[in-house]
């Protein structure tokens, strides 16, 4: 779909509900506003691992024409640099000396954007406006997201009244707890940020290294034939979740096949390589059995493959679905 057709899309989604201020109409002007709006905003995002871990970041932003995010804590992570023009995501990593150039995430930002637009023209998504709030001291609308079939896990949102930009995100759990969250404490709307601001240069005496990957996501039958080696599939997947795209990620001497499904809220990824692709100390403790490394993630063998799945879905079906892959 070209941006001129989402926009068209999400125009005509808010159009056919500006009688009234709900959840859809919401919904629909903050995925117009994904792809327009620029700003400067000081960010604070959380992940419940174990231990939790928390950074924050002053980011630039100017719809789907460029991203930068600049890390002031921890110290782990403070004075790295994440630019993204639209072709090329420069990582600055300084403790480290090293320059990573990986493909840019935008044209994924505008898949996301695309598809969550078509899936709640279709009813695929439910919305409910379920509050008003104040973040990064502008008042906000709250709606929480989950998918119309099942209600495995919700995501839920506080957007700007005014702008319709996402002030806070949270990720939560079919359990109910909070996986992830993301708020501004500060943000300053402006009509443009210079292109320059979406570039790194190379600091003299850094290395240089280079991901190459997709772009975008393509058709499973695609990625069958560019793998090299055979793609299983799983025959279960929670009501609701549909195939949207696959993709092949290099890494070191082989390939790791992505593929991606949805409800239209959560999504689930089926990542797999062949024989000795991954870490070495990792390859021996799936050797030993299925892996759990973290909240949502479990890992595998089968035959010769190595196969993970991430997801917000409960455990329960994640284990399920990686039970029926064939």
């Amino acid at each position: 779909m070209r941006p001129i057709r989402l926009i068209s899309l999400i125009l005509v989604l808010a159009a056919a509900q500006a009688h009234a201020i709900d959840g859809r109409t919401i919904l629909a002007n903050m995925l117009k506003a994904e792809g327009s709006v620029a700003y400067i905003a000081h960010e604070v995002t959380t992940l419940a691992r174990e231990p939790a871990v928390t950074s924050e970041q002053t980011v630039y932003r100017s719809g789907f024409k460029g991203s930068r995010v600049e890390y002031t804590q921890p110290d782990l992570l403070k004075g790295e640099i994440r630019a993204d023009d639209g072709k090329v995501l420069a990582h600055l990593i300084p403790k480290d000396k090293l320059m990573v150039k990986r493909p840019s995430r935008i044209a994924g930002m505008r898949e996301w954007a695309e598809h969550s637009a078509k899936a709640l023209q279709k009813g695929e998504i439910e919305v409910d406006l379920v509050g008003k709030d104040k973040i990064a001291g502008r008042n906000a609308y709250v709606i929480e997201l989950h998918p119309r079939h099942h209600h495995q896990g919700k995501r839920k949102l506080w957007v700007d009244t005014e702008k319709w930009v996402k002030l806070r995100t949270e990720d939560i759990t079919p359990e109910g707890t909070v996986a992830s969250l993301s708020y501004y404490t500060k943000i300053e709307f402006v009509k443009n940020i210079p292109d320059g601001k979406f570039h790194v240069e190379t600091p003299e005496g850094y290395r240089v290294e280079r991901e190459e990957g997709p772009i975008r996501t393509m058709p499973l039958e695609k990625v069958r034939r560019m793998a090299g080696f055979q793609i299983l599939e799983p025959s279960y997947l929670p009501s609701g979740f549909k195939l949207a795209g696959a993709a092949i990620i290099p890494f070191r001497d082989g390939k790791i096949v992505s593929i991606r499904y949805t409800d239209g809220v959560n999504t689930l990824s089926l990542f797999q390589a062949k024989g000795e692709t991954l870490n070495p100390r990792f390859l021996k403790r799936l050797h030993e059995g299925p892996v759990q490394p973290g909240r949502g993630i479990y890992s595998w063998r089968k035959d010769d493959l190595n196969l993970t799945i991430i997801s917000r879905i409960s455990m329960d079906d994640i284990r399920r679905v990686a039970g029926s892959v064939k």
